[in-house]
């Protein structure tokens, strides 16, 4: 099969301003034939929360999560302060590799604090931190740091990207990646950062099923919403999928009413199948398909409600 690329920016309220540049933003990704490529291109672009332009924290740093699965194999590298937070993710982990396969006897990290490798694996710095700025993320710092805890910040898009690319041999990745809330805690880490929050993946017989989740990272992180998702789809009938994810985030948000989004992918062999929903104000999501794009700006059909659809792509 040809290999299929699936990309999301996060979920919550995207600026319509800026549908064309958003548009190209996915259109220039998802033209790539590697995640490598295309992560670098949606962490580089100051439209998104994460690598450059990331929302800055409240001592004004960016410092981002990024995880990842693949298989058997998964690793998450948390406050990491990389213009590419993916493609920095996955040099780390193939020099824990590396590392790991000397002594069979012990057990690769599965998540690892970035920082904390500075003295363990080359080319691991703080960064210079002005090259992770971009000037509206030093805008909205300064605009709104002495309003933290007042209950006066604004509603961002904020938190994980992800992608989802099955290679022409069929083998699943998943990644995602956040520069998280802005003016967080120092140190906190996202959904991004948490294997079976933001991402997940499973498979069953002959069924693999991945799941990209964006939002409210607490709130996801609660609930393992990924993980959630991947471990109860296979047993719902696809005429009920709709009636199905409605009851799933109103039994799980009854104290807390869910601002999350998704993005999950069934493969059965060579057949592909790609359903969403969210309750965010807005979604934006593309993918390629035998080097045909598409690129979908889904926005709430009702007001914390769940709005949902599915795309048959093979």
């Amino acid at each position: 099969m040809n290999d299929i690329l699936i990309i999301h920016i996060g979920a919550g309220i995207h600026n319509r301003k800026r549908s064309k540049e958003y548009k190209h933003l996915f259109q220039k990704a998802l033209s790539k034939s590697s995640i490598h490529e295309s992560s670098e291109i949606i962490e580089s672009s100051p439209l998104t929360n994460t690598g450059y332009g990331s929302s800055l924290n409240l001592l004004g740093k960016v410092e981002c999560d990024a995880s990842f699965i693949r298989g058997d194999n998964m690793g998450s590298l948390v406050n990491v302060t990389s213009k590419c937070p993916t493609n920095e993710m996955f040099r780390v982990y193939e020099e824990l590799g590396k590392m790991y396969s000397l002594d069979p006897d012990l057990s690769p990290p599965i998540m690892v604090n970035y920082p904390s490798l500075k003295n363990i694996i080359p080319g691991i710095d703080d960064g210079n931190q002005e090259e992770l700025i971009s000037p509206q993320a030093r805008d909205n710092y300064e605009l709104y740091k002495d309003k933290v805890f007042q209950g006066k910040l604004p509603q961002f898009v904020s938190d994980t990207i992800g992608i989802t690319h099955i290679d022409a041999n069929g083998v699943i990745t998943v990644v995602a990646s956040s520069g998280g809330n802005m003016l967080k805690m120092p140190g906190r880490i996202g959904c991004a950062g948490v294997i079976g929050a933001g991402i997940a993946y499973k498979k069953y017989n002959d069924c693999e099923i991945s799941c990209m989740c964006s939002g409210n990272g607490e709130q996801i992180i609660k609930h393992s919403l990924a993980r959630e998702i991947v471990s109860s789809i296979h047993n719902i009938d696809p005429d009920k999928y709709n009636e199905y994810f409605k009851k799933l985030l109103s039994d799980l948000g009854q104290k807390d009413k869910l601002y999350v989004g998704f993005i999950i992918v069934l493969k059965w062999g060579s057949k592909v199948r790609l359903l969403y929903g969210h309750t965010t104000e807005s979604f934006y999501f593309g993918f390629r398909v035998h080097d045909k794009t598409r690129v979908i700006f889904s926005y709430a059909e009702e007001v914390d409600k769940l709005t949902f659809g599915e795309y048959k792509l093979v």
